[in-house]
C-alpha cells in the first residue's frame, strides 16, 4: 500500500527542515513525500528544493500560490498524492520511525477511511517557561476531539485518498477550524468510518510564549466564527460553541488534562485557559466585523 505524506508549510524553513528529516527516516518502504509551499517569502522554498534534490525518488514539491491558507494547501498536497493513503503533518513536527508502518497496519487491519492518532507536545531545550509549560499540559487534545467531536486536527490525520472524492476536500477559505469541518462531513456520511490509534505518536513542540498563544487563539477564534455562517442548523451549533466561550471553562476539564497537577497548578492553568477563550472569542468577533487583530 502506498502512502502520500503531505506537509503544508509557510515561512518556515526550519519547521521543513526538522519534518523532512524525521519524513524521509521512515522505516516503510512504499511513500512519497509532498511538501507544499504556501507562498512562502523567505528560504522556506529553497530548504525543500535542497531536501527534494537529496531524495528525488522519495520527495516530490508543490506549491499553492493562489491562496493563502493551510487547508488549500493541503488540497494541492491531495490532488498531486498518488498513495491510497494521504498523511498529514504540520511543518515543524516529527514522528517516530514507525510512524508509517503503523499508520498502514491500522487501514490494512480494518476497514476505516478516516484515522486519528495522538499528539505529543514537548518543550524545546532552552525555552522552559510558563506558557511552554501550559502547552505542554494543555496540548493538542486530539482523542477529545475525536471523541467528543467527531474530528481530529489534520495533524494528526490519515486518510483513504477515496474520502476525498465522497466528501471534497477541505474548505480552503478557512484559516482556523477546516480540520474540525472536514471530520463531521466524514463523521456523518453513512457510508464512510473513523477510527482512532492510541499507540501511533507523533510530536508537535510548544508555543513558548503568550504572544504565540494569543495569535493561534485568534486565528482559531476567527475559523470559528467563519463556520458559524451561513446560520443553518451547523452555524448555529458553531454560533453556539462560541457564545459559550464568554462562560469560564469547567475546572473539572482542566484537572482531567492535568491530574498530575498541584492545586496552585491546576489554578494558573485555568486562569490561563480562560485567559485565552476570551482571546478565541474576540477573534470570532473580530472575524464579524471583519478586523485584523493578529
Amino acid at each position: 500500500m502506498k502512502l502520500s505524506v503531505v506537509i503544508p508549510v509557510y515561512n518556515d524553513p526550519g519547521g521543513i527542515d526538522a519534518t523532512l528529516q524525521s519524513v524521509v527516516a521512515q522505516d516503510h518502504a512504499t511513500y512519497e513525500v509532498i511538501p507544499v509551499d504556501n507562498n512562502s517569502t523567505d528560504e522556506t522554498s529553497a530548504m525543500i528544493q535542497e531536501w527534494a534534490e537529496r531524495h528525488p525518488d522519495r520527495i516530490r514539491p508543490v506549491a499553492e500560490r493562489g491562496r493563502q491558507s493551510s487547508y488549500a494547501a493541503r488540497n494541492a498536497g491531495v490532488r498531486a498524492a498518488d498513495g491510497e493513503i494521504v498523511v498529514f503533518i504540520d511543518a515543524d513536527m516529527t514522528a517516530p520511525t514507525d510512524w508509517l508502518r503503523r499508520v498502514e497496519e491500522a487501514f490494512t487491519a480494518t476497514s476505516i477511511d478516516y484515522l486519528g492518532y495522538e499528539v505529543e507536545t514537548y518543550v524545546p531545550d532552552g525555552n522552559e517557561g510558563f506558557w511552554g509549560w501550559y502547552d505542554s499540559v494543555m496540548g493538542l487534545p486530539s482523542r477529545y476531539h475525536y471523541e467528543q467531536k467527531q474530528f481530529v486536527p489534520t495533524a494528526c490525520l490519515a486518510v483513504r485518498r477515496a474520502v476525498f472524492g465522497r466528501v471534497g476536500l477541505f474548505d480552503d477559505r478557512a484559516r482556523s477550524g477546516g480540520d474540525k469541518e472536514f471530520g463531521q462531513r466524514v463523521h456523518r456520511h453513512p457510508d464512510l468510518t473513523q477510527g482512532f490509534r492510541g499507540d501511533i505518536v507523533v510530536y508537535h513542540p510548544a508555543r513558548t510564549t503568550f504572544d504565540a498563544h494569543r495569535k493561534k487563539a485568534v486565528r482559531v477564534g476567527r475559523g470559528l466564527a467563519r463556520l458559524a455562517e451561513p446560520l443553518d442548523a451547523d452555524g448555529r451549533r458553531v454560533l453556539l460553541e462560541l457564545l459559550l466561550h464568554a462562560v469560564p471553562p469547567d475546572p473539572r476539564r482542566i484537572r482531567r488534562r492535568a491530574p498530575d497537577c498541584t492545586p496552585p497548578q491546576l489554578l494558573s492553568l485555568y486562569v490561563a485557559n480562560m485567559l485565552l477563550r476570551y482571546v478565541r472569542l474576540g477573534g470570532a468577533v473580530s472575524h464579524f466585523f471583519r478586523r485584523d487583530l493578529a
